[in-house]
């Protein structure tokens, strides 16, 4: 479910990152209202932070590629299997 969430978060700074853009805020503006006086740079300034939050949101909530399992060798042989905790 935190990963959804990064996805999410990420996803909603790439739409400010796209608001940013001349071409596409002016088409934004068209279904909300007074957006055309909010500076491009506060869009662009606001997506970078957005994303980056759900970067380390996706990062942080990644389940890891960790081993769980760590075999144990007694010369070439495997002997048996430990659990590795996180």
């Amino acid at each position: 479910m935190a990963k959804i969430i990064g996805y999410v978060v990420s996803l909603i700074g790439v739409v400010f990152l796209l608001a940013s853009i001349k071409p596409i805020n002016s088409l934004i503006a068209g279904y909300i209202p007074g957006m055309e006086n909010i500076a491009t740079y506060y869009f662009a300034g606001v997506g970078i932070v957005v994303l980056l939050v759900g970067i380390i949101l996706l990062r942080r909530f990644s389940g890891g590629k960790q081993a769980k399992e760590v075999p144990i060798y007694q010369g070439k042989n495997v002997v048996g299997y430990r659990r590795m905790g996180k």
